[in-house]
């Protein structure tokens, strides 16, 4: 049986009340549904193994002393995932004390791990039934612990195991999550926990004798980190040294613009290896940003931003706390974000040039399949200055793209590429149309003219039917 927790000091002054929950295991079962896959769930026992492993690399000064293996096994009869580590272990202290004291992790102490809210352990309670703990400490037993999603009584203490650990350094931590929901676990797979993986430690693979495996039957899936190396393009790489609290704090920003948009790597936040989220869909950054999605959501973007210890996410892990280390943060990504928004607009000109070509060869396609035969050629061309909206001359029929009416009508994406709208494809119809009607007889001048007069009519008469509907809405 677990022995009572001391009371507070409050509990113990007259005059004062203590806060009680009245049912722990519904607030842990809603703090647990912040997870939204049987993936993320799992991510949070590969996090405190690596959290054991980190201490190891601080300890033998910025490298593992020995290979560190993370070993992941699917048990699809069971319904169960396994996360096995060969690295320090827990005592049986530590773990009871883990489970029973919720929201005291002694993580919260050490500025260098990412687990520092104490509830990770209870993450299993979102998709499972149970959790099993085996581990094996240098100085203690092996030992074995049970905990049931809707227990928070009468757990049983850890219990000694005389079998050897089965790890190749014989320490470590075994966590089985067992008893998945079925919906939660129809879509776990090793190449779905593989992604999971590459996709949150990126950075933490990247580093020498750090090896992730995942199996369920068959040759195990090794994790391997993102190679920005090979991505062709230009890189823009900072080393930031912030000071805040009369403390420097190490940022690094490494970023790419691809040539290509196959790359599909957005640019992300991480924290101390571990990733937070997309630079893009950070809510806190983007209200500082001034380009916004514009660059930091850019196709051609990709790369990452390692904040360190200068923040600290919050409690769902997908945004940092409000600090004054988050307003320095941000304040310093600000210059390289003008830097950035510099060397994308080249590939936004090109794209916009490609974008409006193969609106140009649509649209001659579908004047060509309706008509059959038509004698110019359609060309979409900015003249800002002239202001006329279409011009009839040397075999074409050129659209001007800057004129307000056609303004008025098209979309064009973060990165200023056109897109059609169906008011758009309406105003092409009709002027295309019009001159496909005319007779071959007519000179380009004469033509012009007529296109001219009828698209003011049809523009004024859109105007004015508009008008109208909107009054009528608002009867």
């Amino acid at each position: 049986m677990f022995r009572p927790v001391a009371k507070t000091f409050a509990s113990q002054t007259p005059g004062t009340i203590d806060l009680e929950i009245s049912d722990p295991v519904l607030m842990l079962n809603e703090v647990a549904r912040r997870y939204e896959t049987a993936e993320r769930v799992l991510m949070e026992y590969v996090d405190n193994a690596l959290d054991d492993a980190e201490a190891l690399y601080r300890e033998n000064g910025g490298a593992y002393p020995y290979p560190i293996h993370i070993e992941l096994t699917i048990d699809r009869e069971r319904r169960a995932v396994s996360v096995l580590d060969n690295c320090r272990g827990m005592t049986r202290e530590t773990l009871e004390r883990v489970v029973r004291n919720v929201g005291e992790s002694k993580k919260r102490g050490q500025t260098w791990v990412n687990g520092r809210f104490g509830f990770g352990v209870h993450a299993f309670r979102a998709a499972a039934e149970r959790i099993q703990f085996q581990a094996q400490h240098a100085h203690g037993s092996h030992f074995v612990l049970e905990l049931q999603r809707d227990q928070h009584r009468g757990i049983k203490e850890g219990r000694r195991l005389d079998e050897p650990f089965p790890s190749d350094r014989g320490t470590g931590c075994l966590v089985t999550v067992s008893g998945f929901d079925v919906d939660w676990f129809r879509g776990v797979t090793a190449v779905s926990l593989q992604a999971e993986i590459e996709n949150h430690f990126e950075r933490l693979l990247a580093r020498p004798d750090l090896q992730i495996a995942v199996s369920e039957k068959g040759e195990p899936l090794n994790c391997r980190p993102f190679d920005y190396g090979a991505v062709a393009g230009p890189v823009l790489h900072h080393e930031l040294n912030l000071e805040h609290k009369g403390e420097v704090f190490p940022v690094t920003v490494f970023l790419k613009v691809a040539q290509a948009t196959a790359v599909h790597r957005p640019v992300s936040f991480f924290a101390r290896g571990r990733r937070v989220g997309e630079a893009a869909d950070i809510k806190s950054f983007m209200r500082k940003s001034a380009a916004k999605t514009a660059v930091w959501g850019h196709p051609h973007l990709t790369g990452f931003i390692e904040v360190g210890e200068i923040v600290q996410p919050i409690i769902n892990r997908d945004d940092f706390v409000r600090t004054q280390g988050r307003t320095v943060l941000y304040e310093a990504l600000l210059p390289i974000e003008a830097e950035l928004k510099t060397v994308l607009s080249g590939i936004n000109q090109q794209q916009s040039r490609e974008t409006l070509g193969q609106v140009e060869e649509a649209v001659q396609a579908a004047v060509t399949a309706v008509v059959g035969s038509f004698p110019w050629q359609v060309a979409f061309v900015s003249k800002a200055e002239e202001g006329r909206r279409v011009e009839v001359g040397n075999g074409r029929v050129t659209i001007n793209t800057s004129h307000p009416d056609f303004q008025a009508r098209a979309r064009y994406t973060r990165q200023g590429n056109l897109q059609p709208t169906d008011r758009l494809n309406a105003y092409l119809a009709t002027v295309l149309a019009l001159a496909a009607m005319q007779p071959a007889t007519a000179t380009a001048q004469n033509l012009e003219q007529m296109l001219s007069a009828q698209a003011n009519l049809i523009v004024e008469l859109e105007a004015r039917l508009r008008d109208q509907e909107h009054a009528a809405k608002k009867r």
